[in-house]
């Protein structure tokens, strides 16, 4: 075992023989979008992301869905996987089948598995002096999608949200892969600051210069109303450490606070 349940990588890692080690993730979660074809891409795309923060290439994946027939039309479901079936073969992974299970809450998402070379993977710390951070895409997703939640959100808005949601990380690994990178992880639910935290592991500062950070411009508005996602006030609380004051500190004073 190269990497398993005792950090908080985005997958886990066995090494098969000595040129080949075996990335595993599983995520899944309830619509963020209210087209289910949609919604399926952005799941798919979301569990493939796993794997390529840890410089893997996907290989095969399983449908993990919940769904009930008797509560939704068996048309949305349709679409769901249909949209995820998308994605995967976007991806040039194999769908190998998955497993269902009745539920009347909607859930979505893949078991994925991939390949990489043990010596080349890459953790969501290690981060050293002097590295710059890339972000792939633009912050904001989790306030954009609880606006569009209480129905702020326009159609041009939404749809530009679900192809950016929804845009595989594959390019964006295969340029990291030709770079010396030291530290990787996918900025999800604990958001930047949070992920930062792990890249850094308190070994080191960090520097945030928001002016320079990508971001959906109508999460400002709706960042200031208080239409946020509920795990932004447990970040709070998680992320207090000195070694990113300079960074919780910039962002306050900025328009994501």
């Amino acid at each position: 075992m190269i990497v398993g349940i005792e950090g908080f990588e985005d997958a886990g890692v066995y090494k098969v023989t000595e040129d080949i080690a075996l990335v595993q993730t599983v995520d899944f979660f309830t619509p963020v979008v209210d087209d289910p074809y949609w919604f399926g891409q952005i799941a798919a795309a979301n569990a493939l992301s796993d794997i390529y923060a840890l410089g893997a290439v996907p290989k095969t994946a399983l449908n993990l869905v919940c769904f009930s027939p008797k509560k939704f039309d068996i048309s949305i479901l349709k679409e769901i996987i249909r949209g995820g079936a998308d994605k995967i073969r976007e991806a040039g992974v194999s769908l190998l089948g998955g497993h269902s299970v009745e539920d009347e809450e909607i859930k979505y998402g893949l078991s994925v598995t991939g390949i990489v070379h043990p010596d080349k993977v890459l953790l969501n710390e290690g981060a050293k002096p002097g590295d710059i951070l890339f972000l792939t895409k633009p912050l904001g997703t989790g306030i954009m999608n609880t606006a569009i939640k209480g129905n702020l959100l326009d159609g041009d808005a939404i749809m530009v949200l679900m192809k950016v949601m929804a845009t595989l990380n594959e390019k964006a690994a295969q340029a990291m892969l030709s770079a010396s990178v030291h530290a990787c992880t996918d900025v999800t639910g604990f958001g930047l600051a949070g992920h930062l935290k792990e890249m850094i592991k308190g070994s080191l500062g960090v520097e945030v210069y928001a002016e320079q950070l990508p971001y959906f411009q109508e999460a400002v508005g709706f960042a200031a109303s208080g239409f946020v996602p509920g795990g932004l006030y447990r970040n709070r609380v998680d992320i207090q450490s000195p070694y990113i004051t300079a960074a919780i500190r910039e962002r306050d004073q900025s328009e994501y606070a």
